[in-house]
């Protein structure tokens, strides 16, 4: 209500919750992630509508909110991932597509600041496809693996891309002894590197 909702939609929503909210893992943090979600909705009142158009997602929404509270947080940061899911509802998406499409992304910008956005903003949407594949559709525990392989090979493609025509620009192609073009690899160091 604080956030512009009005009488008549919280009305719907408080039905819907009331049948939603005794199934979920955490009703209590799915109220509160619901609330800070609503609060960071562009168009809360239009999200109200929502609700009250599409009978199937608030649960869903609740359902997520109550799952993990990085997700939630992924939400909340950025709520127009909530009608991207509802529109791929979690689909697997193949691994070219995924590549084809942060690449295209990734070359249409110029400055290095502007890549790292669209890689993070890429990574939370198509992390948020994978676990409402996961969560709310009951993907196979193989299909979701491959869903988060097939995403680090699309950031970890689109990363070295970026990184290259950035060197390419300041120090020129670089080349082997032999006047090939040399090839990038990735060496991943840390606690995930092998």
């Amino acid at each position: 209500a604080e956030a512009g909702v009005t009488l008549d939609l919280l009305v719907v929503m408080v039905g819907q919750l009331e049948r939603c909210l005794p199934r979920c893992a955490d009703p209590d943090m799915a109220l509160n992630n619901l609330d800070r979600f609503v609060g960071a909705a562009r168009s809360p009142l239009a999200l109200g509508a929502l609700f009250e158009r599409d009978h199937g997602a608030l649960p869903t929404l609740v359902q997520i909110l109550s799952t993990s509270q990085h997700f939630s947080d992924l939400l909340v940061a950025d709520p127009e991932i909530f009608d991207l899911l509802r529109i791929t509802e979690g689909r697997a998406v193949a691994r070219a597509t995924l590549v084809g499409e942060l690449v295209a992304e990734v070359e249409a910008l110029e400055s290095d600041g502007a890549v790292l956005r669209a890689l993070r903003r890429f990574k939370r949407r198509e992390t948020m496809r994978i676990a409402y594949g996961d969560i709310v559709r009951g993907q196979p525990l193989q299909t979701v693996t491959t869903q988060i392989s097939y995403l680090a090979d699309a950031l970890l493609e689109g990363a070295l891309r970026a990184a290259g025509r950035t060197l390419g620009r300041q120090r020129g192609t670089p080349m082997r002894s032999d006047g090939r073009p040399a090839r990038f690899t990735i060496l991943g160091m840390g606690k995930l590197g092998g």
